[in-house]
């Protein structure tokens, strides 16, 4: 088909004459991802009771790892969740294992394992607060993920119309809420066609958010009464051989040329 074919000229087409086609497709470049769990109110419940039952009563603090601002009340902690105790949590961490593996592997296509390592849960209550920061894992890539147990009603409850306002009017829509930011994009960039690079998300009880440790979030303070309670937990990354192999001609090879097992062993 020639250009002149492709521009038209304006005037009816026999009946007979071949349709014009041209196949278009939107090609979008992906530069986070994340995966959203909703977990039943049952499951939430037991965590919650677990958690007051033997976590706040250890009052193992963990703020001397975190950057959270959570100090306003004396209620306000960041306290230590061992991945070992009993099997009630030996049945949790089989749960998060579960949920970061299917995410690495069908997200980002990778052969490998996400292994929790470490967790703690955070008591926030009016004005306290967690300045824009990522996490830190055993291994070059890993990942983190939260999980909201308690929301206070005037962070949960936010009407239509609330929403609508956005944040303008100093409507408060963002207190307690979760931002997420992987870039510098302002909105003045919008306009300019480019993509947003930033994103608050609205706290709901028993969502679980798993996201790569190097994305940058933020939790807003919130004013009134109530608890602000999360769950945390961090995954190392173990890679298959044949993941590895896919980074390393060097490795590559020595696989091809029965110098190593599937394990990873040299073979003498």
């Amino acid at each position: 088909m020639k250009l002149k074919d492709l521009a038209g000229n304006g005037k009816p087409q026999p009946q007979n004459s071949a349709p014009f086609q041209a196949q278009m497709a939107v090609k979008t470049f992906t530069a986070a991802r994340m995966l959203v769990v909703d977990f039943p109110q049952q499951f939430v419940d037991e965590l919650n009771t677990y958690i007051d039952e033997h976590v706040i009563p250890k009052d193992v603090d963990y703020s001397h790892s975190l950057v959270g601002q959570i100090r306003q009340n004396e209620r306000s902690k960041q306290l230590g969740f061992s991945l070992e105790d009993n099997d009630y949590v030996k049945q949790l961490k089989t749960v998060l294992t579960n949920c970061g593996t299917t995410f690495v592997q069908k997200a980002f296509k990778r052969e490998s394992v996400a292994d929790p390592f470490e967790a703690w849960t955070v008591h926030s209550y009016e004005g306290d607060y967690n300045p824009r920061h990522s996490h830190g894992c055993q291994t070059p890539a890993g990942l983190s993920s939260i999980l909201w147990l308690k929301v206070p009603e005037q962070i949960a409850n936010k009407t239509q119309a609330e929403a609508e306002k956005g944040i303008h009017h100093a409507s408060g829509l963002l207190d307690g809420w979760t931002q997420f930011s992987w870039g510098t994009n302002t909105s003045q960039d919008l306009h300019q066609l480019k993509e947003e690079t930033d994103h608050a998300m609205q706290p709901k009880v028993g969502r679980y958010l798993i996201f790569p440790k190097w994305l940058n979030h933020e939790v807003f303070p919130f004013f009134g009464e109530g608890e602000r309670r999360t769950f945390v937990a961090n995954f190392n990354i173990h890679d298959s051989l044949q993941e590895r192999s896919k980074y390393s001609n060097v490795l590559k090879e020595k696989i091809e040329r029965g110098e190593i097992d599937a394990q990873g062993n040299i073979i003498k």
